[in-house]
């Protein structure tokens, strides 16, 4: 009878374990490391924030990198849900496959694109994606030689990080194999990128548009009051865009690309979650108010009489 106390008395004791360890990671509830492209930086903060507002015993921990670097941590257990504009690979997704026997799922939850920026002294300027293609290959050096340009001046063509999904953005769909400008140069960040353009008249900055697509948010504002957004057409239009939120979502503006995330997890934990609350009504609001295009298309109910 007293060994059959002690057996009982364990396996209780491990259930409860196994029971408590299980019911702390649910949908809204535990704690999840997520890496995120840090092109992404204003728009996940503010996800995490409302998401971690709605879920009270929720907590994200974001870990912002460079693409290449957010793409190398899929292989990583520690990392269980992962933002960028690039997914993985099928190399990747078989490899993850073979250890875990099941597949992550990838989805998109919004749309965004590349900006081109330059100093305040060069408002006005347009582009062709002929022309940029020009300038990333290095043969357009100068702003002299686009065509209708009003200005003059060699070209500081600057990215953000000679790792991030911009650069890699530009080497696949605009050079599409061409070797790149020798004489460009990367920074450590979008922040750094827009502080350069805004200080030096020959600048032209490459960055992702969530760094200043967002009226709302100061410090958006404090980037765009210093910038000059560049105008991109396709070559066989006479029309010029920006890179506005309506733009985007016509597919006008030329540099469009998704916001994608990858799941690695099985079940309905923290990772689902948090990922089913960025396509939900309340995180695809935040893209649509950060000045991005929802994955899901967001409807607005109008009273009449």
């Amino acid at each position: 009878m007293k060994y059959q106390i002690i057996i009982f008395t364990s396996l209780f004791f491990i259930f409860s374990c196994n029971s408590s360890k299980k019911e702390s990671d649910t949908p809204i509830k535990g704690t999840i490391n997520v890496l995120v492209d840090e092109t992404y930086k204003p728009l996940i903060d503010s996800e995490k924030m409302i998401f971690e507002s709605h879920y009270k015993e929720a907590k994200v921990n974001l870990f912002y990198r460079p693409a290449v670097e957010v793409m190398e941590g899929f292989a990583n257990d520690s990392f269980r849900v992962l933002i960028s504009s690039i997914v993985p690979d099928t190399n990747a997704l078989n490899n993850f496959f073979t250890v875990h026997k099941f597949k992550p799922k990838t989805v998109a939850v919004g749309k965004d694109a590349v900006a081109i920026v330059t100093h305040n002294s060069k408002k006005g300027l347009q582009l062709r994606v002929s022309e940029l293609q020009k300038i990333l290959s290095g043969e357009i050096t100068d702003f002299s030689q686009i065509k209708g340009s009003k200005y003059s001046g060699k070209i500081n063509l600057v990215f953000d990080n000679n790792k991030s999904s911009t650069l890699i953005y530009m080497q696949d769909e605009i050079l599409k194999g061409k070797p790149f400008n020798a004489n460009a140069y990367a920074q450590n960040s979008n922040e750094e990128v827009m502080e350069y353009v805004s200080s030096n008249t020959n600048a032209l900055g490459v960055i992702g548009v969530s760094w200043i697509s967002d009226e709302s948010d100061e410090n958006s504002q404090k980037f765009t009051e210093k910038l000059a957004i560049v105008e991109i057409g396709e070559d066989n239009s006479p029309y010029f865009y920006k890179p506005q939120q309506a733009y985007i979502a016509l597919h006008k503006y030329p540099l469009r690309r998704l916001i994608q995330v990858a799941v690695k997890e099985g079940g309905a934990r923290l990772g689902s979650g948090f990922t089913n609350f960025l396509t939900g009504e309340y995180g695809q609001k935040i893209i649509l108010s950060a000045g991005l295009v929802p994955a899901v298309a967001q409807t607005r109910v109008v009273m009449t009489k």
